[in-house]
């Protein structure tokens, strides 16, 4: 069986981190790359037998694969503070790790919930998100979206079971959550040199909301599907308005790289 590595970065996660980590105790080591936390995070950390790792925040994907080159493990699961790994997928990583896998990287099915209701449809799914590398045969890289590219450009695999995704338990986590990712999505589009007019920003949040919940049925999720769909307007319209400021003065541009919350 080859060893599993786990790598996770955090900053202020102490409400979340614990059941990140409960479930992968069972690795081989568990990595946690952390960005200057000032609540409970390091301790419940390291009493979870987390080798914890301080660094200045520069990114997703400068943060794991910094994490990734201190792993000694076969394989490298990457998780978010706010991702847990439920049965089905422990039983499949397992799996995988006694067979070799097919595949260099693995996609996970990431089920995604909103106020603690579970959304199957809408704009974010179906959402396979990279977390699965075998060591040294790819990097991540991209900003508020980071990805995996496997050396020699090699597909990834898909793994179906269930990573449970657990980012906006309340509106409060969605609000605080969207600011910071638009923030930092604004800022790449801003740096490309991307303009929003005035009309694009008024309708388009109004065709994300329409195409979350009518395109993508949003509202087969029922009313938190609704709601959700709403919010993912909200999450358009702010990101257009950082990059409108950005284009109308350094004053107005949207902040630097932010951390990741729960």
């Amino acid at each position: 069986m080859q060893s599993l590595s786990v790598v996770v970065i955090t900053y202020n996660e102490e409400r979340k981190l614990r059941r990140c980590l409960d479930p992968v105790s069972w690795a081989d080591e568990i990595i946690v790359v952390d960005s200057g936390s000032t609540d409970g995070t390091v301790d419940i950390a390291e009493s979870c037998g987390g080798r914890v790792l301080q660094r200045p925040w520069s990114g997703f994907a400068d943060q794991r694969n910094f994490g990734m080159a201190q792993a000694r493990g076969d394989w490298v699961l990457f998780l978010d503070a706010d991702e847990y790994v439920t049965e089905g997928l422990d039983a499949r990583v397992r799996d995988l790790l006694r067979s070799g896998g097919d595949f260099d990287a693995y996609k996970i099915h990431r089920q995604e919930h909103f106020l603690r209701f579970p959304i199957r449809h809408g704009t974010l799914n179906p959402s396979y998100q990279p977390r699965l590398l075998k060591n040294g045969k790819g990097y991540w890289t991209g900003g508020a979206h980071a990805h995996i590219e496997v050396n020699g450009h090699g597909e990834l695999g898909l793994i179906h079971e269930d990573l449970y995704h657990d980012s906006h338990n309340t509106l409060s986590d969605f609000i605080a959550r969207i600011d910071q990712y638009t923030s930092v999505d604004a800022e790449e589009r801003i740096q490309a040199g991307q303009r929003v007019g005035r009309l694009r920003l008024v309708f388009s949040p109004l065709g994300m909301a329409w195409k979350c919940y009518i395109v993508k049925r949003g509202y087969r999720d029922g009313f938190p599907g609704l709601l959700f769909s709403l919010c993912m307007g909200i999450y358009s319209f702010l990101r257009l308005v950082k990059v409108w400021q950005g284009e109308n003065g350094a004053e107005g541009r949207a902040d630097g790289p932010a951390k990741p919350s729960a």
